[in-house]
């Protein structure tokens, strides 16, 4: 949704990938008058392209949200389209498949500090955004964000799959989505200074590592 630190996950993401571990602003998020998503954008780092858009609940409409969804997955909707203006039925048919822009793998960002009070409206939403991703076979996670508010002291944060309070938000969200808890993976997007500290950076690294491998599994088995 809105909010739940989309653009900041890719800024961990380029930051864990950094080979220094420098902290990236690539994307704006925050205070920026830009943070509010509204183009379809990319980044990319080594060989990995990660993609920004929209929050679900931002779009005009809930079909709305699953055709540009759709488009945007199979690799129809131009880089820096606005989202808010993109009109999926006239524009469906005008663009075609760019294969470098075709999405392999879906990270459902979500804040854990409200992962468990989603309303039903929303919810059902979710359930359809992602029934699209897993019925095109696209490799998808969930990764909760905000861990540092969840009152985990950071030298506990090697164990934090162990934490209760967070196993009980994932196994409730798995409940209400129908999507395994083990894809589920949990990041702090804050930091202090110009590095990305060193657990923070495992973090993020493993739930990159999970998606990455799986797509690539995905790919051998249908060679």
């Amino acid at each position: 949704m809105v909010g739940a630190g989309k653009s900041a996950t890719i800024n961990t993401f380029l930051s864990a990938l950094d080979p220094h571990g420098r902290t990236m602003d690539c994307v704006p998020t925050g205070n920026d008058p830009r943070s509010l998503t509204s183009e379809l954008r990319s980044f990319k780092s080594h060989s990995l392209k990660f993609w920004d858009l929209s929050g679900w609940n931002s779009l005009k409409n809930a079909n709305q949200a699953t055709k540009v969804l759709t488009m945007v997955l199979e690799g129809r909707v131009p880089p820096k389209s606005n989202m808010q203006e993109f009109n999926p039925d006239s524009n469906y048919a005008k663009y075609p498949v760019v294969p470098e822009n075709v999405i392999h793998g879906v990270v459902f960002v979500v804040d854990t500090n409200t992962m468990d009070n989603i309303s039903d409206d929303l919810m059902k939403q979710f359930q359809e955004l992602q029934t699209i991703v897993a019925k095109k076979y696209i490799y998808r996670i969930v990764i909760g964000t905000n861990i540092d508010r969840l009152e985990i002291s950071e030298k506990d944060y090697h164990r934090i799959y162990e934490y209760k309070p967070l196993q009980q938000k994932f196994g409730k969200f798995s409940k209400d989505t129908g999507m395994k808890q083990r894809i589920m993976f949990a990041i702090s997007n804050e930091w202090n200074g110009d590095t990305i500290g060193l657990t923070k950076c495992i973090l993020t690294l493993y739930a990159l590592d999970n998606i990455v491998r799986n797509i690539d599994q995905y790919f051998k088995a249908t060679d």
